[in-house]
């Protein structure tokens, strides 16, 4: 087989873990080959005609979901590459990376496994992001590792840049940790090429979609500061936008921070003014423009997470919140999580993330 003469480093790990055999995690930093190896191991497992799990963890790069998803799917027939498969399930996180929402991306990983895991394949392999950086980086796969709790560990490292994770995780025994080399075939990807890559993934998974609108009523923001607070009555809004003259669409308390969503922007004395009003020590201000193109994850009445979609309209006059997104319907959705990344439906993402909000 080619493969064979592309990758000899990897021969005999191949060959120890030809069966399907518990879950197995590959680990490394970026441009090691993860998503190649994986690819290979899963490419053998299948063979034995028995269900096997793949479980997508890279958020900026991925394979099966969209990006800023966790995903996962139930492989049953034989493939040749991992862009052939489709997600049977995701997690929503919201961003491309990580490091900045590193308990959304545990928690979302955990959710995925479960849910493969409901479909009982034989074995399981993990495909892991490339944030391995730092004591933030370290601490983040040495959580993964211990919530996931694989049977095996691939390590793919060019030098010793894994060492600081892998010796904390040599010292369990509930684990098998193998060191790897990086094959010379293995290339690197420019930050544009990664950018193109998330455009095209993107892109694909838009391009069925449709405006569909659902009321706020029927659904609780989740993920950001919108929904965190206790939304103020229409009486109060009516009292504010007198003392101030402005008009406020939406305001609540978030602790001592007040979140306001106004129609025109405010002036600083309005801010002030309305801060001293609500006794609040912060307050953000934004039009509802600044959600638009926002992505959101789409999670039903049992939790599960059923599509991405993107915010085309935030409408407090009619209570209502559109959304661009390729699923049947938005009747099931219950909790809308807010993500961090805007994006168009051709994929282009709109330069830096919301930060507030």
């Amino acid at each position: 087989m080619r493969w064979r003469e592309l990758y000899p480093e990897w021969v005999e790990a191949l060959e120890r873990l030809s069966q399907p055999q518990g879950a197995v995690m590959v680990l490394g930093g970026t441009d090691v080959g993860k998503s190649t190896f994986c690819s290979l191991l899963l490419r053998q497992w299948v063979q034995a005609r028995a269900p096997v799990g793949f479980l997508d963890l890279d958020l900026g790069q991925t394979t099966l979901g969209p990006p800023t998803t966790l995903s996962w799917a139930l492989i049953q027939k034989p493939f040749q590459r991992l862009g052939e498969l489709e997600a049977d399930g995701f997690a929503f996180v919201g961003d491309t990376t990580p490091a900045r929402h590193p308990m959304l991306a545990l928690a979302g990983a955990r959710h995925a496994l479960d849910e493969l895991k409901s479909r009982h394949p034989v074995g399981i392999v993990i495909d892991t992001c490339g944030y391995i950086g730092g004591a933030s980086g370290r601490q983040y796969k040495l959580l993964m590792a211990d919530l996931l709790r694989p049977t095996v560990m691939i390590a793919l490292q060019r030098q010793n840049e894994l060492e600081p994770i892998l010796q904390a995780l040599e010292r369990r025994l509930d684990w098998r940790v193998e060191r790897l080399p990086v094959p010379a075939a293995i290339a690197r990807k420019s930050p544009v090429m990664r950018a193109q890559a998330r455009r095209v993934a993107f892109a694909r998974y838009f391009q069925n979609a449709r405006s569909q609108t659902l009321s706020l009523e029927q659904v609780s923001f989740t993920g950001r500061r919108l929904g965190a607070g206790q939304p103020f009555s229409p009486q109060r809004l009516c009292m504010l936008n007198q003392q101030i003259r402005g008009e406020i669409l939406h305001a609540e308390m978030v602790g001592n921070s007040l979140h306001v969503i106004v129609r025109q922007p405010l002036t600083e004395s309005q801010i002030q003014l309305l801060m001293t009003l609500c006794s609040a020590d912060r307050a953000v201000v934004l039009p509802p423009s600044a959600y638009h193109h926002l992505l959101v994850g789409l999670i039903d009445y049992q939790g599960r997470h059923f599509g991405v979609g993107l915010i085309e309209e935030l409408n407090f006059d009619q209570r209502t919140l559109t959304v661009f997104t390729p699923v049947a319907s938005v009747l099931p959705v219950r909790w809308v999580q807010l993500g961090f990344t805007r994006v168009l439906p051709d994929g282009t993402e709109l330069g830096e993330p919301l930060r507030d909000g």
